[in-house]
């Protein structure tokens, strides 16, 4: 008889019988050929091996030459010797049936006993193969699990690698901007400074000079009383006399006052808080995106709406304007675009909202409907939020309903090639919703004043 190791390295991993037509995978494990086309014939896109799991991109399957001569062989050996016989240890009779009740073999005079009287007995080899078949599909079933979990593992960590990703280009994203935010406010330090001392210095020196011909002003002057004090102190009158009239004349001098110096920087270098506010403007210049200033088209304005002759105040009126139709207006909804469009990069711009009961913000394609009953949706190309009590009817996202506090003013980011629109409450900057879509046209940002009050939509300024 062939040694138990031998069988059980001879054994098929899928059938559990001695291998037919053996084949090995790359991974080195060998499979009955039949059985591993099986195992993998309801599987789509990759394979993996049944032992190790190792995921294979093609199905390569190559023949164990070696390994067919040792089954030959040993099928051969097992022929010529007698076949391994189990026994009931209790009537030393043969295991030919098995107990569906029990789930276990039994001999021929077990099933006929009172024990077993009552219980399903069925022949042991239907027996093995009814549960092959169960192991069969248990060992399926689980296989398209593993698979599944694999597929889910791949996501997993595609997912953390993209995450990653996001991180790094976010953290150098954050660096550079600061970089060049530092770099800006360093060279604008530097500059007021130099051009403080400058300032300073030539304001010391008028100073330095006005107090020099002041001191020799009084040089002059103190000569002039030692001299007559000397003079006075003079008991002879020939000698007091002496030289009286020039005495007097040097007498008689005045003090010529040097001219008026200001005592105080000019006001382009010390004028709080101006000389910042000039820096913030220019440091726009380097932040990226600079909050934009739009107006309204008129061309696309609904007839319902009162537009400001700058153009950045809406509100719904009963006073209509007398507006010629046209392919860009809308003709239901109280809406309206802003003359500025996008293609590219980032921006940023802001909507005064005030204490507004009603309101629809946000952007859309250039190549919405704007005629009759629209459906204001991502689908449609609209990407904006809500106040309002008919969002819901109109699928519109109404994330402020939410809130605690409705905001005042309204902030609204697009990032054109990243796909995202977002909107904040500018006074905090507290995210509300972002939507995440593919954008391949034009957009514009889009207002929509409601009917349900008069107060306005106000284009706040950049």
């Amino acid at each position: 008889m062939a040694s138990p190791d031998l069988t059980q390295e001879l054994t098929c991993p899928i059938c559990l019988e001695i291998f037919t037509h053996p084949v090995f995978l790359e991974c080195g494990h060998h499979f009955c050929s039949s059985c591993i086309s099986q195992s993998w014939q309801k599987v789509p896109g990759d394979v993996s091996c049944p032992q190790c799991r190792q995921v294979f991109t093609q199905r390569n399957v190559r023949p164990a030459r070696t390994l067919i001569n040792i089954v030959e062989k040993f099928r051969e050996v097992k022929v010529t010797q007698p076949q391994e016989e189990f026994y009931c240890q209790e009537h030393e009779e043969k295991l030919k049936l098995f107990c569906e009740d029990e789930h276990k073999a039994i001999c021929v005079v077990c099933g006929m006993s009172r024990a077993h009287k009552t219980h399903s007995v069925i022949p042991i080899k239907e027996a093995a193969q009814i549960y092959k078949n169960k192991l069969e599909t248990s060992l399926e079933t689980l296989q398209k699990q593993m698979d599944l979990s694999l597929h889910r593992k791949r996501e997993r960590e595609d997912g953390i690698s993209h995450m990653k990703a996001e991180v790094d280009r976010l953290r150098n994203e954050i660096n550079s901007e600061f970089e060049k935010m530092h770099k800006f406010l360093f060279e604008k330090e530097e500059l007021m400074k130099a051009k403080l001392e400058r300032k300073s210095n030539k304001v010391f020196e008028d100073m330095e000079n006005n107090l020099t011909k002041t001191m020799d002003e009084m040089s002059s002057l103190e000569a002039a009383i030692r001299d007559l004090k000397s003079r006075l102190e003079v008991q002879l009158a020939p000698e007091f006399l002496k030289d009286i009239q020039e005495l007097l004349m040097r007498s008689q001098m005045e003090f010529h006052k040097p001219g008026t110096v200001s005592t105080q920087l000019p006001v382009a270098i010390a004028g709080e808080p101006f000389k910042y506010i000039k820096v913030w403007r220019e440091m726009r210049a380097v932040i990226s995106p600079v909050p934009a200033s739009l107006t309204l088209d008129l061309e696309t304005a609904s007839d319902g709406l009162i537009i400001s002759q700058d153009l950045t105040i809406v509100r719904f009126g009963n006073e209509e304007p007398d507006r010629p139709d046209h392919p860009k207006r809308f003709d239901v909804y109280l809406n309206v675009l802003s003359s500025q469009s996008f293609t590219s990069g980032r921006h940023y711009w802001e909507v005064g909202l005030g204490d507004k009961t009603d309101w629809i913000v946000g952007v859309c394609r250039e190549s919405v409907n704007r005629k009759g009953d629209i459906t204001q949706s991502p689908e449609n190309g609209f990407w904006v939020i809500a106040w309002t009590e008919d969002c819901k009817s109109l699928k519109i996202l109404d994330v402020i309903s939410q809130l605690e506090m409705k905001p005042r003013k309204l902030g609204i980011y697009l990032d054109y090639e990243g796909g995202q629109v977002s909107f904040y409450d500018s006074e905090d900057m507290s995210h509300l919703y972002t939507f995440t879509d593919t954008f391949t046209e034009k957009l514009y940002p889009i207002f929509n004043p409601c009917n349900n009050d008069s107060d306005p939509l106000t284009l706040l300024s950049g």
